[in-house]
């Protein structure tokens, strides 16, 4: 009997108590869209075949057309990459929140694109590379940046939304104090497609970021109560059985 009543006082504290913690925290989401502050297009062409170099692909950009976002591909004569860059200077995140989900999402126009040695050839997935960006045109952004990564297209059409996850490249951003985020959209494989830059359905490129506000909340007072009366209770059962006990040995 003794057990049995130390248990139930046990398990009674541990749930009051339980009670008392898990309302110590709650989460506040807020959703925030940044437009691209700029695009642009970068191409790398096959160097042999256009400028008679020596080598065909160096990875390096060649051409640059500011205010594009469009084709993205892979051929075999060359690479076009679409790149958008996000100021985020003004972001800044309050104490105890934290950016839970960030997105890029940029909409299919079409698969209907030739050029570069390819044939309205679905590429299958499409890779986005980050980099910290500085609000201007740049052709050496494309070979600046990691893959944060990639979506699969192999089954899309035009009008799909494309959704990136960059939430930890963002938060290493702001966490840093950078200015700009740049990201580029680029085929992971042989193929070509349009993306959609708002001239028809006015959808652009965005960046969607979610926080979490983590705030300490006060316990109910009921809830108090309870966790003091429950470990009230174990005490007098406690001290209940030690006075049986010294009854108990003293009749022996």
């Amino acid at each position: 009997m003794k057990n049995l009543y130390h248990k139930v006082a046990v398990a009674s504290a541990c749930t009051a108590l339980g009670f008392v913690l898990g309302a110590s925290e709650e989460a506040k989401a807020a959703s925030f869209t940044f437009a691209p502050t700029i695009t642009f297009e970068v191409i790398d062409l096959d160097d042999q075949y256009y400028f008679g170099g020596p080598g065909r692909f160096d990875g390096l950009g060649d051409l640059v057309f500011p205010g594009n976002f469009d084709t993205v591909v892979r051929g075999t004569l060359g690479e076009t990459a679409q790149f958008a860059e996000f100021n985020i200077g003004s972001f800044s995140l309050a104490p105890n929140t934290v950016i839970s989900s960030a997105v890029f999402q940029a909409e299919i126009l079409t698969f209907l694109v030739y050029g570069l040695g390819v044939s309205a050839t679905n590429p299958g997935s499409l890779g986005i590379f980050g980099y910290v960006g500085n609000g201007t045109v740049d052709a050496s952004d494309f070979e600046a940046g990691v893959l944060l990564s990639s979506v699969d297209v192999s089954s899309s059409s035009a009008g799909d939304i494309l959704s990136f996850d960059v939430t930890p490249f963002l938060n290493q951003r702001v966490s840093n104090g950078d200015t700009f985020a740049g990201f580029g959209i680029r085929a992971l494989n042989f193929g070509s497609l349009a993306l959609e830059r708002g001239q028809f359905s006015g959808i652009q490129p965005r960046l969607i970021v979610e926080t979490a506000d983590v705030t300490e909340s006060v316990p109910e007072p009921t809830t108090i109560l309870t966790a003091a009366a429950a470990l009230g209770w174990g005490g007098w059962l406690k001290r209940k059985n030690s006075s049986q006990q010294n009854k108990t040995k003293s009749q022996g």
